[in-house]
């Protein structure tokens, strides 16, 4: 049920890109009013864990710019998805407020409803209560996996190259439907956005950036794409079901103009960084050049500037001393 005591049951019964759109839209892109969805698991759902709710759907978030029109304003700010169960006295409570967000389109959030604090038992009854433009696709559930689990391997890739791509047709099939690219459509336009002045990764293969977690990454610019091949694992045994997890760790940086620095590469991530506050400097007092000063003489040495005549037309000085 929404929360005008509509029955949705048919829009949210299975992933078929039908969007719960009852909230309406708000003074800004992403943040409208308070509003849930009431859930019932139903009488021959388990009353034992572990069961969670699979909630799957896609998320239409601010930007920098909303951002700081919120922060100056006096408009409630946007607040990730709370779980609320019955209190026993005929109203609700919260039960889990860590669930976050379905972070970017067509996402499913894995939320565990046995467990909570107060409650005894499988929670079967709940609400998904948020003021963020969150459309559902589906809001299922499902009993939890034996303990049987096994990572049979970690597979690294056989290759990795970086390399151009273009900018994907994204279109949108109706007003409560995410924007989704069309990989095999790519746009002939103007560039989409203003490239980050700095030295990005050059085309070729890259897997030695990508082998681990070590603050050695790929400097990736818009229209560029990895094209990965992995070799073909053994089978699993006899009964056994296989699936695949994918492991990505990284960043993005926007280049909206209430982005902090976002007209540069400059400063650079790590994961040891406390904040993103320091202005960016030269490029051989950044932390990270510092630490790994030969990547920029074998790999990030494709010089990008927003400027579209100079970068067409004209060679690029090498700043560098």
């Amino acid at each position: 049920m929404d929360d005008d005591g509509n029955d949705v049951t048919e829009i949210v019964s299975k992933i078929d890109a039908r969007y719960l759109d009852n909230f309406g839209r708000g003074k800004y892109q992403g943040v409208t009013r308070d509003h849930y969805v009431e859930v019932d698991l139903g009488d021959e759902a388990p009353q034992q864990g572990p069961v969670y709710l699979l909630a799957n759907g896609w998320i239409h978030p601010t930007d920098s710019s909303i951002n700081v029109a919120i922060g100056q304003g006096s408009n409630e700010p946007p607040h990730a998805i709370v779980l609320e169960i019955p209190d026993g006295k005929g109203g609700w409570k919260m039960g889990r407020n860590d669930i976050g967000f379905p972070a970017g389109k067509n996402k499913t959030i894995v939320i565990r409803l046995d467990g909570i604090a107060g409650n005894s038992g499988v929670a079967r009854r709940v609400r998904l209560r948020t003021n963020m433009e969150i459309y559902w696709d589906a809001l299922l559930y499902a009993q939890g996996l034996d303990n049987q689990l096994a990572t049979q391997k970690i597979l690294k890739p056989a290759s990795a190259e970086l390399r151009y791509h273009g900018i994907s047709l994204i279109t949108t099939a109706n007003r409560s439907s995410p924007e989704l690219p069309h990989y095999d459509k790519v746009v002939s336009r103007r560039q989409y956005w203003r490239d980050l002045t700095g030295y990005h990764t050059r085309f070729g293969d890259v897997r030695e950036l990508l082998d681990k977690v070590d603050d050695r990454y790929v400097i990736m610019n818009a229209g560029d794409e990895i094209a990965f091949q992995f070799k073909v694992p053994e089978a699993p045994p006899s009964g056994w079901k296989r699936d695949f997890v994918w492991i990505s760790d990284g960043w993005v940086k926007d280049g909206n103009l209430n982005t902090r620095f976002s007209k540069t590469v400059l400063p650079l991530p790590y994961h040891a960084m406390k904040d993103y506050i320091t202005p960016p400097g030269r490029l051989q007092d950044d932390p990270v050049y510092k630490r790994f000063p030969e990547d920029w003489k074998k790999y990030h040495t494709r010089y990008v500037t927003p400027d579209e005549f100079k970068r067409g037309l004209r060679p690029q000085k090498d700043p560098r001393p």
